[in-house]
């Protein structure tokens, strides 16, 4: 994936705005485009939408390795289909492992770095707004 470090999240005006590395965590030219189709106000509603399915997510210890399965996959698209694919990615192998029966501390430490690196980005971005 480009890297889209001077993407303006990683730039902004505001003192208390978080550093983030925009094109490591999500493609800038995907929320561009949602932007374009559906306007600013909705793209950040549907941004504090997946902000709060990441914090409802995930939160499972390793042994529930259902509800971890059902919170990745409800994630994979979710986060997907807004760009943050490296998040999307990690649900995918976290989803996986779940299936697969394999060992989950890698793949959930993984996706939590991740969700909370998305969750990082959007708070970003809405200060932006």
């Amino acid at each position: 994936m480009p890297d889209h470090s001077t993407h303006e999240a990683g730039t902004s005006a505001a003192p208390d705005a978080p550093v983030v590395q925009a094109g490591s965590i999500y493609e800038p030219r995907t929320l561009k485009e949602l932007e374009d189709i559906f306007g600013r106000a909705r793209l950040m509603d549907l941004l504090d939408r997946l902000r709060t399915e990441i914090g409802r997510r995930l939160l499972a210890p390793a042994s529930e390795r259902i509800t971890l399965g059902q919170d990745a996959h409800i994630l994979l698209s979710a986060s997907g289909s807004l760009g943050f694919f490296d998040l999307s990615q990690r649900c995918s192998q976290m989803e996986r492992a779940c299936l697969e029966g394999a060992d989950l501390a890698e793949p959930l430490a993984a996706v939590r770095k991740s969700a909370e690196a998305a969750v990082t980005a959007i708070r970003a971005i809405r200060i932006q707004s």
